[in-house]
């Protein structure tokens, strides 16, 4: 196998050596950084028996918390696991793991080789770890399972699946693009058409028509979402189609498209985090999923002994804001974006999570 660990204790790196991971650390420090140590050998507070044996070495308290990865760490995902180290160094969390796996025959192997090395909390992501978690869970009632972007659609007593309101702060960066558009002319690129990325589009959609009903919205679905070039030329092809705002859901794949914008001096919109730092002077807004901040609550949840399974559905009813804008945007615009967000926690709004559009 070739999957990536990052561990934040010697002795769950030693047991995922064990199962057949590498720890080789990452080209780019940023990609997927390693978590920093709790312990140290020399300290010899740390064992090499496979966490969850007797004979572990058992002195450190708190939650064990593995994060299962199917690409590598981007924004989204960091935003996860930033928040899961957090609750290390807070103290809440003890142990954690980053596993990066390489392809859909390690999904179901993974999770059962950390649920059977006692880890309290397993976090994973998208539709693709969805049957393997699913069929993993059961066979291990004392371990919760946290699954982002998918439901609990089997109703396990164990897992809770969370999914986001991403329409709401897609609605308020459609507004944003309305109102910043000089050709009206405006594009969004997914990573597929699935429901949760036809949710950012919808909502997208819906906030630019309430300011611009007779502007243009180019649609692409990449069909990817780790691949930043692929971003970057359907980008350029619609700038060079006259769009001067373009949305992306792409993951990776849409980091390409804040290239492309400065490339071309247009607007680009982010997703998941505030991505305005990838293109200060062309990113208007980034429609924000809060992710990290739904893994803190059942963290939460788990060391509190409150954790059941359900499905939430995380949004603006859990407080975060949904939207994130640079400081040098017009007055207006930004006064708009906040008027579009209080009329949907008031409930005047109902952004749509789904478009006939595409």
């Amino acid at each position: 196998m070739n999957r990536k660990v990052y561990a934040s204790t010697l002795a769950v790196a030693v047991f995922l050596l064990a199962a057949g991971c590498s720890t080789d650390e990452p080209s780019n420090s940023e990609t997927a950084p390693q978590a920093e140590s709790t312990t140290s050998a020399a300290e010899g507070s740390v064992t090499t028996d496979p966490i969850g044996s007797e004979e572990g070495d058992g002195s450190l308290e708190g939650l064990r918390v593995a994060y299962l990865l199917t690409n590598p760490l981007s924004p989204f995902e960091s935003d996860v696991w930033d928040e899961i180290e957090a609750t290390r160094q807070e103290g809440t969390v003890s142990e954690t793991v980053l596993i990066e796996m390489t392809g859909p025959t390690e999904y179901e192997s993974t999770i059962r080789e950390v649920s059977e090395a006692g880890f309290d909390l397993v976090v994973s992501n998208f539709f693709f770890v969805k049957e393997p978690m699913e069929a993993v869970a059961p066979e291990f009632p004392d371990t919760s399972y946290a699954l982002v972007y998918e439901a609990n659609e089997q109703s396990l007593d164990n897992l809770v699946g969370i999914l986001y309101d991403v329409q709401e702060g897609s609605y308020a960066c459609g507004v944003v693009a309305g109102l910043t558009t000089e050709s009206n002319h405006v594009g969004f690129i997914g990573g597929n058409d699935s429901p949760g990325i036809i949710k950012f589009l919808a909502g997208y959609e819906a906030g630019f028509q309430s300011v611009n009903p007779d502007g243009q919205l180019d649609i692409s679905f990449s069909g990817s979402f780790v691949d930043p070039e692929l971003g970057r030329e359907l980008a350029i092809a619609m700038y060079e189609s006259g769009a001067d705002v373009v949305m992306h859901a792409a993951n990776l794949t849409g980091l390409g498209i804040f290239s492309a914008a400065e490339e071309a001096d247009k607007y680009a919109i982010g997703v998941d985090i505030d991505q305005n730092d990838q293109a200060p002077d062309n990113v208007i807004c980034s429609a924000l999923s809060n992710s990290g901040a739904s893994i803190r609550r059942v963290i939460e949840d788990v060391d509190a002994g409150t954790f059941d399974g359900s499905t939430w559905f995380w949004g603006l009813d859990d407080g975060p804001q949904s939207y994130a804008i640079p400081a040098w945007l017009p007055d207006n615009v930004a006064q708009a974006a906040a008027a579009a967000e209080t009329a949907i926690r008031d409930g005047a709004v109902v952004p749509p999570t789904d478009t006939p559009t595409r």
